[in-house]
C-alpha cells in the first residue's frame, strides 16, 4: 500500500501541472461568479432605488401614469436582467465554472486512485446500493432515500472492495409541520469481501448513535451485548454478537486499537459489520469527498489526505482479518 508521503509526491510531482491548470481555471471561474452576481445586482438595484423614489412623492392623482411608469420599469428592469445575462454568459469563465468539478475529477482524482494501485478504479457517479446498505445486517429495512457518488472498487489480493460517500435518509411515518426526512447515515462507506465467511455476525456500534436512537439499528436484533476485555475500546463502542466467543475471538487487539484510531482520527461515529463473508464499515462525518468548490484552493490538501487516511483505514482494517484464521469457516450461516 502507497504511503501518504507517496501519495502527496505523487500530487507534487506527476500531477503539479495539472494542479496549477485546474487551480487558475477556479480563479477564472470564482471571477466569473462574481462579476455575474455583481452584473444581476445592478438592474435590481435601479428597480429599488425607483420604487423607493415612486413611494416617496406624494401622490397626483393621476394613478393611470404611475402605474404605466411602473410597469415599463419592471420591463425594463427585466429585460436589462437578460440582456446582462446573455453578454456575461459569452464572457471567458463560464465554461471555467461550469467545468471545473467534472475536471477536478477526471484531471486530479481519477490519476490518484490509478496511483494507489493499477487495479482500484474509480466511478465519479456510482454508490452503494439499498441492498448493499441494509443486507450489513445492522440497519433495518425501510423505504431509505439513498444519494451518494465517488465510488472506488478494486481487488486486493483475494478480497474484493468497495469505497463511496454515501447519504441515507427516511421520511419518518409521523412528522411535525415542517419536519424533513431523518438522516440515518453521512459519510464514507465501505464494504469488503472475502472468499470465507465469518463463523459468526459482529457488529461494533459507536455508542449515542443517531440511528440506534431513531429505531433504524435495533440492537436487539443483533445479538448478545459483548464485552472486550479492552476498557478504552468499551466506553467508545458496543459490541453485539449472536456468539459471545467468537466475537471475542474476532475483536484482537490489534483491531480494536485500529477501529478505535479511525474514530479518534475521524471524530465521527462508527458502523462496522462482520456479517457472512463480507466487512462494512460506515464513518458517519458528514463529508462528502471530492466536492470542490471554487472558492477553496486547490493547494490545500486537507480533503486529499483525509480521504487517503479513510480509505487506507479500512482497507487496513479489513486486510488484517485475514491472519486471523479460527474466525472464518467455508461456509455462510443463515440470518436471523
Amino acid at each position: 500500500m502507497k504511503t501518504l508521503e507517496e501519495f502527496n509526491a505523487f500530487l507534487d510531482q506527476q500531477l503539479r501541472d495539472e494542479v496549477e491548470s485546474l487551480e487558475q481555471q477556479r480563479i477564472t471561474g470564482r471571477n466569473w461568479i462574481r462579476r455575474m452576481w455583481i452584473a444581476s445586482l445592478v438592474p435590481f438595484a435601479i428597480f429599488v432605488f425607483f420604487m423607493v423614489r415612486f413611494s416617496l412623492q406624494p401622490a397626483s392623482g393621476n394613478e393611470g401614469n404611475r402605474t404605466f411608469i411602473i410597469v415599463a420599469l419592471v420591463l425594463l428592469v427585466t429585460l436589462g436582467g437578460y440582456v446582462t445575462r446573455y453578454f456575461m454568459m459569452k464572457r471567458r469563465g463560464v465554461n471555467e465554472a461550469t467545468d471545473y468539478r467534472p475536471d477536478f475529477k477526471n484531471r486530479i482524482v481519477k490519476p490518484l486512485i490509478s496511483f494507489l494501485h493499477p487495479d482500484y478504479h474509480y466511478q465519479p457517479l456510482n454508490h452503494a446500493s439499498y441492498e448493499e446498505f441494509t443486507e450489513s445486517g445492522l440497519f433495518e429495512k425501510k423505504a431509505y432515500q439513498m444519494t451518494g457518488n465517488d465510488q472506488v472498487y478494486g481487488k486486493l489480493g483475494e478480497m474484493n472492495f468497495q469505497f463511496c460517500d454515501l447519504t441515507v435518509t427516511h421520511m419518518p411515518v409521523v412528522t411535525v409541520r415542517g419536519q424533513g426526512p431523518d438522516t440515518v447515515f453521512c459519510g464514507s462507506y465501505f464494504i469488503a469481501q472475502f472468499p470465507r465467511y465469518f463463523s459468526t455476525p459482529v457488529y461494533v456500534l459507536s455508542r449515542n448513535n443517531n440511528a440506534a436512537g431513531d429505531g433504524y439499528i435495533q440492537t436487539w436484533h443483533l445479538g448478545k451485548k459483548v464485552l472486550p476485555a479492552d476498557a478504552a475500546f468499551n466506553k467508545l463502542f458496543m459490541v453485539y454478537a449472536p456468539d459471545d466467543a467468537a466475537a471475542q475471538q474476532l475483536l484482537t487487539p490489534a483491531l480494536m486499537e485500529r477501529i478505535v484510531a479511525l474514530h479518534e482520527r475521524t471524530a465521527a461515529k462508527l458502523f462496522i459489520s462482520f456479517y457472512n463473508n463480507r466487512v462494512y464499515v460506515g464513518i458517519d462525518h458528514g463529508t462528502d469527498y471530492f466536492e470542490t468548490t471554487l472558492n477553496k484552493s486547490l493547494h490545500n490538501r486537507q480533503m486529499l489526505n483525509s480521504f487517503y487516511l479513510d480509505f487506507m483505514s479500512m482497507l487496513q482494517l479489513a486486510e488484517d482479518l485475514k491472519s486471523n484464521l479460527p474466525i472464518w469457516t467455508s461456509r455462510s450461516f443463515s440470518p436471523s
